[in-house]
């Protein structure tokens, strides 16, 4: 049963908790928004789907973001309270390693409970959803993404367009230009009076030019050959289409137990590695975080983010190597876990000993 100790390091840990996980997601949200920003100015992405697509990658940060925020929560919640002497106080009082304990295993359950959640449901129906706004943007012609007045990256700056004015309600376009740049070195210069967006039946994509000058150059750049047209088609490069990750991702956990290759094993052993590797980072963090008075609360972290990283970069080396089978599913990412357990036995035998037979905090 919690106690009054227990329930104030318990909310000093949710608050410092939520604070490091909303700061964490602001900034990966930032780089994410930037991303998603320069495909839209490229315009291999329509405006609309700028929301939609954002708050899809978010559910997919929290992912990451929630344990990694429980981990340094907790380091900086007990570095302040042993920069305050608040450690030394309690154990004076004869509080013992239960009341460090029980907060931080309360909390990481809790972690874990919504870890889960998102990473069983929330993450795959995102990615699901994600793949199908794709799929549908991709099913789009690209004259959805022209506007009247501006100019139009399409497909990584392959094309340039522009058009003045669009007729309402139609594929119909005014005063146009295309701007196309070739492997080679050469460029085309497309204007025209108007121009109409067609689709072929193998469903390549063209603007037809009427009335138009045509200009290309030489790869040299020095010379020019200047044609004019009454009507002239020019074919838009090809649209990406999404990637088999997403499809993984994508697949719930019914479907990737029957499917059962070494893929499907890898992501299922992934999910079940998240709410695991956010339990084993709180019981990292509460001997890790031990600070003297003039160490400071953030003294610790740089430590943490050392142990951290190779922790997260070998589970997911783990997670490729057993998806491509060079690691049998047996062995699969659990080994990583193993290894990161021996480290948290390390620190916690370093920093208390034995003395947690007894239940007292060593505070020196």
């Amino acid at each position: 049963m919690f106690g009054v100790l227990d329930r104030y390091i318990s909310r000093e840990i949710t608050q410092t908790w939520a604070a490091v996980t909303i700061v964490l997601l602001v900034i990966m949200v930032a780089n994410v928004l930037a991303r998603i920003l320069s495909r839209v100015t490229e315009g291999r992405l329509p405006a609309e789907a700028l929301l939609v697509l954002l708050g899809l990658k978010v559910i997919n940060l929290l992912v990451t973001l929630v344990p990694l925020g429980l981990y340094l929560g907790i380091l900086l919640a007990f570095g302040r309270l042993y920069r305050d002497n608040e450690m030394a106080a309690s154990a004076a009082c004869g509080a013992g390693l239960k009341s460090l304990y029980r907060p931080v295993i309360a909390n990481a359950l809790a972690g874990v409970l919504l870890i889960t959640a998102l990473t069983f449901w929330a993450s795959p129906w995102a990615a699901k959803l994600e793949r199908q706004v794709t799929d549908q943007i991709a099913g789009q012609s690209v004259a959805t993404l022209l506007g009247a007045g501006r100019f139009v990256e399409i497909l990584g700056g392959s094309a340039v367009v522009y058009t003045e004015s669009r007729q309402p309600g139609n594929n119909e376009f005014r005063q146009i230009f295309v701007h196309r740049s070739f492997e080679d070195g050469t460029f085309e210069v497309e204007t025209a009076a108007s121009a109409t967006y067609q689709r072929d039946r193998d469903n390549n994509e063209y603007i037809v030019f009427n009335d138009g000058v045509s200009v290309i150059s030489d790869p040299s750049g020095q010379s020019y050959q200047r044609t004019e047209f009454a009507h002239h088609g020019v074919r838009l490069p090809v649209r990406e289409q999404a990637s088999d990750t997403v499809e993984i991702s994508a697949k719930s956990l019914r479907q990737l137990w029957a499917q059962g290759d070494t893929q499907s094993i890898a992501e299922i052993q992934w999910r079940f590695s998240i709410p695991l590797a956010a339990l084993l980072l709180a019981l990292l963090a509460v001997p890790l975080s031990h600070t003297s008075p003039r160490q400071g609360r953030y003294s610790k972290i740089v430590v943490a983010i050392l142990i951290y990283v190779p922790y997260a970069n070998l589970l997911v080396l783990s997670r490729k190597w057993t998806a491509a089978g060079k690691v049998p599913p047996l062995i699969g990412v659990w080994w990583v876990h193993v290894l990161f357990a021996m480290v948290i036995l390390y620190f916690t035998v370093r920093r208390y000993g034995f003395i947690w037979r007894t239940g007292r905090v060593a505070t020196a």
